[in-house]
């Protein structure tokens, strides 16, 4: 099917995906580690804080993996 006959919401749906896996990409390569993507990828993740529990876990793991040795800060795990 071609995009020009998907509802907007499977457009979203599709970009959504497609940056989720772009930022994931990005965050494991050391040189595109910038302070601005990590900006860009905190504001995702707290615009989507309510689907936190939707998000599969290894996409979870994989954000936290590529992050956690590259960020001047810890994140904290929440308790759901």
């Amino acid at each position: 099917m071609k995009v020009e006959n998907w509802s907007m919401k499977e457009k979203l749906n599709d970009m959504q995906e497609k940056l989720l896996d772009c930022l994931i990409s990005d965050l494991s390569d050391p040189d595109r580690r910038t302070p601005g993507l990590y900006t860009v990828v905190r504001g995702v993740l707290s615009d989507h804080k309510d689907k936190v529990n939707t998000i599969p876990n290894e996409t979870i793991e994989a954000v936290e993996a590529a992050m956690k040795d590259a960020v001047p800060f810890k994140i904290k795990k929440a308790a759901y």
